[in-house]
């Protein structure tokens, strides 16, 4: 099945040049069962608890939240986000509140909860992917260290919706 969909395209191809593909997969359980198997093996996901975790990636697949990179059939990134609103991400973003979705009509803003790939350059450009779905939001973030004492760090960005450099949704 997931061939299926990688050989005659997914829900969205993000056009961005180079390799890996970037892309959307349907909410399938074998598309769950790649990213989770690629997760489980990422940090700082390797310690996290299956229960909670394994549902958020599932909703993130169910309503196309997530982006992910494809070499082939192996899955080499991932980033999934929910939606939410500027005053919930702004309480997150200064540790004053609790990170938590809205339904997509009140969202003006995604926050960035599941980010993975051992290469920058797809890191990057699957962040780029994921704000070009987001457009006109402001885009959250927080980054977890696998060094325990490297303080996480949380930022947010402004996504201009007419930037020239966005990349294409198709």
């Amino acid at each position: 099945m997931l061939e299926n969909e990688l050989e005659h395209g997914a829900a969205n191809q993000v056009k961005i040049p180079g390799r890996p593909v970037i892309m959307q997969l349907h909410g399938s359980f074998e598309a769950f069962g790649v990213v989770f198997d690629y997760l489980s093996r990422t940090d700082p996901f390797t310690r996290f608890e299956v229960g909670h975790f394994s549902a958020i990636i599932r909703q993130q697949l169910k309503r196309g939240y997530h982006l992910v990179a494809m070499e082939g059939p192996t899955v080499v990134g991932y980033v999934g986000w929910l939606l939410t609103t500027r005053e919930i991400g702004d309480l997150w973003q200064k540790n004053l509140g609790k990170l938590t979705p809205v339904v997509e009509e009140k969202s003006n803003s995604a926050a960035l909860t599941v980010v993975a790939s051992r290469d920058r350059a797809v890191l990057l450009r699957l962040i780029r992917g994921a704000r070009a779905l987001n457009p006109g939001k402001r885009v959250y973030f927080k980054r977890e260290y696998e060094d325990e004492g490297k303080p996480t760090r949380k930022a947010s960005v402004e996504n201009v919706t007419s930037s020239p450099a966005a990349p294409e949704v198709t």
